[in-house]
């Protein structure tokens, strides 16, 4: 089951170039569930949202490039009393996706995996720059 997102805090925009803008924040995931059971060596979890503050692409605009990275600030350790337990993000990655309502713009989302026994907090930025 991929986790939940459970906060998400968008920092203000750092525009570096008038081309080139980051966008970055912090995001709380895990489960809401009150009973929770997790393995030793479990695969990670996927997890995805669509930043806050990233504005949408009109339809036919061209997607720019996007480059994403997270890192954990947080983590809730599970109450396990032995076992491999790993903590972290991987696989963060970027792109323009279709609305999920159903409109014709395109929206930044952000995904990737993370291995937590029982949620994390990560700190993420997104680098956005025209294609070439």
């Amino acid at each position: 089951m991929p986790y939940e997102i459970l906060e998400l805090t968008a920092h203000p925009a750092l525009v570096l170039t008038p081309t080139t803008t980051v966008y970055s924040g912090v995001v709380r995931v895990g489960h809401n569930a009150r009973i929770q059971m997790w393995r030793s060596n479990e695969p990670a979890t996927e997890f995805s949202f669509y930043p806050p503050d990233v504005p949408a692409l009109g339809e036919g605009a061209a997607a720019p490039l996007v480059w994403a990275e997270a890192q954990v600030m947080w983590f809730v350790p599970g109450t396990q009393s032995s076992g491999h337990f790993p903590i972290g993000v991987e696989w963060v990655s970027a792109a323009y996706t279709a609305d999920p309502r159903g409109g014709p713009a395109r929206w930044l989302l952000v995904s990737g995996a993370a291995h937590a026994s029982a949620g994390l907090r990560l700190a993420y930025r997104v680098t956005v720059q025209p294609g070439g």
